[in-house]
């Protein structure tokens, strides 16, 4: 039976810059730094290895290739909702509600 699972090639691109200059893309175990990220979705694959294929294509293209280690491959169920519990947004200290946090 076929894999009922898509791949989703995700790249983060950092927008923190340290006073030094520097830009920290991975946390000091090896996984992906997640603070204050732009996530693009280049596309949605039927299997892993056509996602990796276009991750090594995609590492050499502008943009892309200044943060090279910064693309993640998720599986995902395809009919399965990814937001159950909603969202809010925090804005200098404040709930998108304007309520204090």
């Amino acid at each position: 039976m076929e894999d009922p699972q898509v791949y989703l090639l995700w790249h983060a691109r950092h927008l923190v810059v340290e006073d030094d200059g520097s830009i920290i893309h991975t946390d000091p175990d090896g996984s992906l730094h997640l603070d204050e990220e732009e996530w693009r979705l280049l596309g949605v694959f039927r299997d892993e290895a056509t996602a990796a294929a276009h991750l090594a294509a995609a590492r050499e293209l502008p943009g892309f290739r200044d943060e090279p280690d910064c693309f993640q491959i998720s599986p995902m169920l395809p009919d399965e909702d990814q937001w159950t519990d909603g969202y809010f947004t925090v804005i200098h200290g404040r709930h998108g509600n304007g309520e204090h946090i």
